[in-house]
């Protein structure tokens, strides 16, 4: 009886984690991030040169919108873990424009972090996956459509 307990509780456990994806994720190459998006309509950039002050990152594209209301930034960096402090510091400033009508949502897994906050007027996502960084600070009515879009990025 006890074998069987613990053999229902592990197999709960393994199909929790299946199912809310908890295993590792595949970053997305700059030229799979360009395509995906050029794909979906978007026109994409690269502004690699507007950060070559900072030596961690190594490619940066921009994915700005068929109307030019908003962009999607994409960043590769050297390692995952200037991924991560990369991912800790934006994460820091958006925390710091909170209001007092906000909701957020944060997930830290095998290789991937995430961080989504929801202001009065504003929608704000990280996604990490390894070395990766997915920037978003849309106006919130374009919430829906960019939650969709990270989605097919995978993010």
């Amino acid at each position: 009886m006890r074998g069987k307990r613990y053999f229902i509780i592990i197999l709960s456990l393994f199909i929790l984690f299946s199912a809310t994806g908890c295993g590792n994720k595949n970053a997305l190459s700059v030229d799979d991030f360009n395509k995906k998006m050029e794909d979906k309509g978007y026109t994409v950039q690269d502004a690699s040169s507007q950060m070559s002050e900072v030596k961690e990152i190594e490619n940066v594209s921009i994915a700005i919108d068929k109307d030019q209301e908003y962009q999607i930034e994409f960043y590769k960096l050297d390692s995952a873990d200037s991924a991560v402090i990369f991912f800790n510091e934006n994460k820091e400033i958006f925390e710091n424009s909170k209001t007092n009508n906000n909701s957020y949502s944060e997930a830290n897994m095998a290789n991937f972090s995430t961080y989504t906050l929801t202001t009065n007027d504003k929608y704000k996502l990280l996604s990490r996956i390894d070395n990766t960084v997915l920037y978003i600070d849309v106006v919130k009515d374009a919430k829906s459509e960019v939650k969709e879009l990270v989605k097919h990025l995978g993010y």
